[in-house]
């Protein structure tokens, strides 16, 4: 490995430790409230070396921002090869989505959706990358869902509907723990959709319950 070479992985691996960091203390801290002092503290690195990658708070909002939603669309592409290899069900998915929405991640994202309400920089990072992580999304869900019933914009929103309620137990999480009734609302919501006709490509033969 060439002395270049060398520099350029110390910089990759700065660059990640800072990005683990930021998102830590903003799950801790909320936005606003972390500085990049803060984040410089706990990745183990000097201000300096902090603000010669993101030269401020601003830019490292974003950096961290635009590497957690390609984080998620990163784990949306392992869902569609779980798909695509018979390993993921209609059951499963809703279960994986439940437990994306309820964990440390989307937590942050609720940080950076009410700070983008009012900060246009952050709202112009978010929207694309946003995009780009529900089409990732509507994607496994053309590939595992099926239905001769219903349109592609009908499974659209039928798919839009279960992120909703997703985000809303999510969101609901952080003042109660009830996971029951979680439970209970997957189930409902499962049937829901079965009941319209949406079956996953590996259950066509399956008679709704």
């Amino acid at each position: 490995m060439t002395k270049r070479q060398k520099q350029e992985d110390r910089s990759r691996q700065t660059q990640s430790r800072i990005m683990k960091a930021t998102l830590e203390c903003i799950l801790e801290k909320g936005i606003r409230a972390t500085s990049t002092v803060d984040v410089a503290r706990k990745a183990g690195v000097s201000r300096g070396a902090l603000v010669h990658h993101y030269p401020s708070k601003e830019s490292l909002m974003q950096a961290a921002l635009e590497d957690l939603l390609n984080k998620e669309v990163d784990s949306v592409r392992d869902m569609a090869m779980q798909v695509k290899s018979g390993s993921l069900n209609f059951d499963t998915l809703l279960q994986a989505l439940h437990e994306h929405f309820k964990g440390d991640m989307y937590m942050v994202t609720l940080e950076y959706l009410t700070t983008a309400r009012t900060d246009t920089a952050i709202m112009d990072v978010l929207q694309p990358l946003a995009a780009k992580f529900n089409a990732s999304l509507e994607h496994i869900w053309e590939q595992l869902v099926v239905s001769a019933e219903h349109t592609s914009h009908h499974k659209r929103v039928a798919l839009n509907a279960t992120l909703c309620m997703m985000r809303g137990m999510g969101a609901q999480s952080i003042w109660r723990d009830d996971p029951e009734l979680y439970r209970d609302m997957l189930e409902f919501w499962k049937q829901t959709l079965l009941d319209l006709g949406f079956t996953a490509s590996s259950e066509t033969g399956r008679q709704p319950a």
